[in-house]
């Protein structure tokens, strides 16, 4: 996929802000691609493939959000950006002639990508469609980030939840402030709750992983 972005764009910059989504874990990625492309310039260009429809009838989509465009498959992995950001721009890009129906990030999204970092307007690459499909609403770990903490897709102010039938009462504004060996809900980074352990794993104390749902308490 590098290669075929840099053949068609020979001055672009490669930045990879992750391989760390979990296989076929679609909530995971729109996840990392909110978190890890917020504070790229407008102008700027996202591949993301987490596919596990890959060659079906589900879009091929490139659309601008935020000023920003994004080039990947239509299940949810879009939903993050848009319901931050905002949706500015959606067209459906057709497969291409000879390409591999299992392989659609090299030979559809990628090439795409390109022709947006090489200055072609989206709207050349494919006709107007629908807003991409969102994530539906059940209170789930979007992610465990390299400390265990697990990122939510819950908002304030709830402050209580049940993680895999334990229940995370406590409440803090920093690790500092929580006390040793016991879960706690605090605001992270991003503005989603979080459950972290000071100075330990939740993801190990709690047995819980991205996808696991959250109840409400």
């Amino acid at each position: 996929m590098k290669g075929v972005v840099l053949a068609g764009c020979p001055n672009a910059v490669l930045v990879d802000v992750s391989h760390e989504v979990p296989r076929f874990d679609v909530p995971a990625g729109a996840f990392m691609l909110f978190a890890g492309t917020r504070h790229f310039s407008s102008g700027s260009v996202h591949l993301v493939v987490v596919d596990p429809g890959v060659g079906s009838t589900r879009r091929r989509l490139a659309i601008r959000a935020g000023g920003r465009y994004y080039v990947g498959p239509d299940n949810g992995l879009f939903a993050i950006v848009i319901e931050e950001v905002g949706l500015q721009k959606a067209v459906e890009l057709a497969p291409r002639s000879g390409g591999a129906p299992t392989f659609e990030g090299r030979d559809v999204f990628a090439p795409a990508a390109a022709a947006l970092a090489s200055g072609v307007p989206l709207e050349s690459l494919g006709h107007p469609t629908d807003p991409p499909q969102l994530l539906d609403d059940t209170p789930r770990v979007l992610w465990c980030d390299g400390f265990g903490n697990l990122i939510t897709n819950v908002k304030p102010p709830v402050r209580r939840m049940r993680i895999h039938n334990h229940d995370i009462t406590a409440s803090a504004t920093t690790y500092a402030e929580a006390r040793a060996n016991e879960p706690f809900v605090y605001v992270g980074s991003m503005g989603y709750l979080e459950v972290g352990v000071r100075e330990a794993r939740a993801d190990r104390l709690l047995g819980a992983r991205s996808g696991m749902r959250v109840e409400l308490i």
